[in-house]
């Protein structure tokens, strides 16, 4: 009989929540963006994924100035001749905690207008 108590609140409380998701899902409003809320919304994910627009850079490929995005990266380049020198020396231990490529920071650019992007 003690035990049965605490098994009868948690049913209860479970079937209370379940009856409130319900209600929750089937009565929440939720108006969809209008169009000059999607167009800011697409604006704001560019400029985090590609950065800001730079007005004074002008894309190689569609030549047209200020559609440029520009933002600061860092990618691996070739291999590192002391962390090379390291796994050496250690076995190879060293090159599974750190690898052996470098990393150099590059400046990725994005053109809005013809979709492409380039590092320099």
């Amino acid at each position: 009989m003690g035990t049965l108590v605490p098994v009868v609140l948690i049913v209860i409380v479970a079937a209370l929540c379940f009856a409130y998701l319900g209600y929750y899902i089937r009565f929440r409003k939720v108006k969809p963006p209008t169009p000059e809320e999607a167009a800011q919304r697409e604006l704001e994910e560019r400029e985090l994924i590609y950065g800001p627009t730079n007005p004074v850079l002008v894309c190689p490929h569609c030549r047209k100035k200020g559609q440029v995005r520009t933002r600061g990266v860092e990618r691996k380049k070739g291999i590192s001749g002391g962390k090379a020198t390291g796994a050496v020396l250690t076995g190879g231990l060293s090159a599974l905690a750190t690898g052996l490529s470098r990393k150099e920071w590059e400046t990725q650019a994005h053109c809005d207008n013809c979709n492409s992007t380039w590092h320099f």
